[in-house]
């Protein structure tokens, strides 16, 4: 058992780091912060929160990778996963046009990451 929390957390830990990655390098800061300005929360300011949600990514998923304080850092997916499936995810205007599947794997991931955080740490002691 004790393998395929690592094979998780290590899976967990490439989620996060791989789309910071990418967000960083291949989108960029413009189309993060282009992606934000559409949702009213982050219209304020999307570049600030562009930086924000990419170096979240990054952090969140070299120290998950790391095995460092799992209590902490697997809250900053879960923050992310829940705005990305609430204002990405889910189409409140035609719900017929929401993609169910894309909400189920991020529903899926959240629930790995709140398990890491409660699970994970109580190895950290």
């Amino acid at each position: 058992m004790k393998t395929w929390g690592t094979i998780n957390r290590i899976l967990l830990g490439l989620l996060m780091l791989v789309s910071g990655l990418l967000k960083l390098f291949v989108v960029g800061a413009d189309g993060v912060s282009g992606m934000l300005s559409g949702i009213v929360l982050f219209s304020w300011a999307p570049f600030f929160w562009a930086w924000l949600l990419m170096l979240g990514e990054i952090i969140s998923g070299a120290a998950i990778l790391a095995n460092y304080k799992l209590k902490y850092f697997a809250i900053i997916p879960i923050i992310v996963l829940v705005i990305a499936t609430l204002f990405m995810g889910i189409n409140l205007a035609n719900l017929g046009q929401t993609s169910w599947s894309v909400v189920l794997l991020h529903l899926v991931a959240i629930s790995n990451y709140v398990l890491l955080a409660q699970y994970g740490a109580k190895k950290e002691k």
